[in-house]
């Protein structure tokens, strides 16, 4: 086996440590990455995606310095058995970057990550968006029961989720400054440490306006985060929440209505909000807006799936065979 060679290959063979990988990859993300200015989500999440492939090395006794294209392929294969599509091309796109650090420094002359590409989409786009019905996403809105501290700040979380669409990342960022109340507004810090403005309703405003009445009883000391963490169990209790419990808190609400299925999560949320808004009248600009989406190619998904909505085929045919229950003379007066 490859790497069961590899192993036994004198140490000499090693032309670097992976510490010495790993400092390079570090300088590479502070220079390189969005043209040196990567947001801090950005660059952990780079550093968590390349810490696994060297934890994937290590258990198949490969040193990350003398990996080969084959190596690789056998990564993407493992990726593909735990992850969708899409986690795999970022995951994988990380690895590449990770080893043009390694050409940059000199430490390799090749990238045995340029040529691995993920599996190829077989399924449309429009065809993996997942999103609540309409029906289902007020119940979930309206989940949070009663006036006690974690319902109050639920309902503000999936109001800002299901309603202006922010994402996961976007919720867990946003720290008490960014809210205006007076202007109902939000700052949100997105992608590429791009921030925008989002323009409150009036359910979000006053659920906002109620988790910030009591948000100073249980935030820590000093604490910036909007939402904060409230199991007392735990010893973060009053900072900032992580991703992880807001997928939590959202999968639990979701699986008290029956409404948790494959797909479904928070990042559906988001999709809800997008396709409801654009069902019941917003522009695609408007939504490209409110999303944070760089360009307006990636909103119109939205609109696609609402366009098949509403010019269903089958409907006309339905009307059609309303006629045809109603008889020959009953359908012909309807035409007339």
């Amino acid at each position: 086996m490859t790497t069961e060679i590899r192993r036994s290959e004198t140490i000499d063979r090693v032309p670097v440590s992976t510490g010495d990988l790993l400092l390079a990859w570090a300088d590479f993300l502070r220079l390189d990455v969005a043209q040196g200015d990567a947001s801090p989500r950005t660059v952990a999440t780079y550093q968590a995606q390349v810490r696994d492939f060297l934890t994937w090395c290590q258990a198949h006794g490969l040193h990350p310095a003398l990996a080969t294209e084959d190596d690789l392929k056998a990564y993407r294969a493992h990726l593909v058995e735990q992850y969708a599509r899409a986690t795999v091309a970022t995951r994988l796109a990380a690895i590449r970057r990770f080893y043009q650090a390694a050409v940059w420094r000199g430490y390799r002359t090749d990238n045995p990550a340029a040529g691995i590409r993920p599996p190829r989409e077989r399924t449309a786009r429009d065809e993996r968006v997942r999103f609540l019905p309409l029906e289902g996403l007020k119940r979930l809105l309206d989940a949070p029961r009663g006036d006690g501290l974690r319902a109050t700040r639920d309902r503000a979380i999936l109001a800002l989720m299901g309603v202006h669409g922010l994402r996961v990342g976007e919720i867990v960022a946003l720290d008490v400054a960014d809210l205006d109340p007076d202007a109902g507004t939000v700052s949100v810090p997105g992608k590429g440490g791009k921030r925008r403005t989002v323009y409150l309703v009036d359910i979000s405003r006053q659920r906002l306006a109620d988790w910030l009445a009591v948000r100073e009883r249980v935030a820590g000391e000093g604490e910036t985060a909007l939402f904060v963490v409230l199991d007392r169990a735990k010893r973060f209790t009053g900072r900032r929440m992580t991703r992880r419990a807001v997928e939590a808190l959202t999968d639990r609400y979701l699986e008290r209505l029956g409404l948790k299925r494959s797909g479904i999560s928070c990042h559906s949320l988001r999709h809800s909000a997008a396709v409801w808004a654009r069902a019941f009248g917003a522009t695609v600009d408007a939504l490209a807006d409110m999303l944070g989406h760089a360009s307006v190619d990636t909103t119109r998904v939205y609109a696609r799936i609402v366009n098949r909505m509403q010019e269903n085929p089958a409907r006309f045919l339905e009307a059609a065979l309303g006629e045809a229950e109603s008889g020959p003379e009953r359908g012909a007066e309807t035409r007339r």
